[in-house]
């Protein structure tokens, strides 16, 4: 009796937060913009809510604008991203995520290179992170300046990323809003995990 109880409350439940959802997504798109490195809104009819380990994810297309994930993304690229994602998955190194920026009105598509409790090591115009250079998706070495360095090293401690911090660039290794100008991120302002449209 009391097996049933549980399974038709949690899907009363689920069917309310769906509603609900749906009216924030019709109500408040947050995701348009005309700069580099953030995603523009597309036009989704039927967006796909997810239900996995109690977490419900939004999933919706964008379409990515500027060139700051390249060559990685494309712009102009369509990809999907799972919304509300981090509300119930730590994030993961490589993980391409869309990024609450304060200093902007809309969000940031950006790649986590850099987890809490990393080893880091600034070198020459390099970070060292476990002892490898940081690199972008195509292996090419990530450019520090010495504005760049002294805002990174902020966040060491003891030779390491300080805990529950992440570091997340652009796929553009000399330049980009990322990381190297606005330091180290907390995954509260994650607002969800780009994956591929296919």
């Amino acid at each position: 009796m009391s097996i049933i109880y549980l399974k038709t409350t949690i899907i009363i439940l689920t069917f309310f937060v769906f509603l609900s959802l749906t009216a924030c997504n019709k109500a408040d798109n947050k995701f348009s913009a005309k700069e580099i490195g953030i995603i523009n809104k597309t036009s989704v009819n039927n967006p796909e809510f997810l239900l996995s380990a109690g977490c419900i994810t939004n999933k919706t297309e964008k379409e990515v604008r500027g060139n700051s994930m390249e060559p990685l993304v494309k712009a102009g690229e369509t990809l999907v991203l799972l919304e509300n994602y981090y509300e119930c998955n730590k994030a993961e190194r490589e993980d391409i995520i869309a990024y609450d920026y304060k200093g902007n009105d809309n969000p940031l598509i950006k790649k986590v290179l850099v987890l809490g409790g990393d080893n880091l090591e600034l070198k020459g115009n390099n970070l060292l992170v476990n002892n490898e250079i940081l690199a972008n998706s195509q292996q090419k070495n990530y450019t520090f300046y010495e504005s760049q360095k002294k805002m990174i090293s902020l966040y060491i401690k003891d030779g390491k990323l300080i805990k529950d911090a992440y570091l997340i660039f652009g796929d553009n290794i000399i330049s980009g809003l990322d990381s190297r100008k606005f330091g180290a991120v907390s995954d509260k302002n994650f607002l969800g995990k780009f994956i591929s449209k296919f």
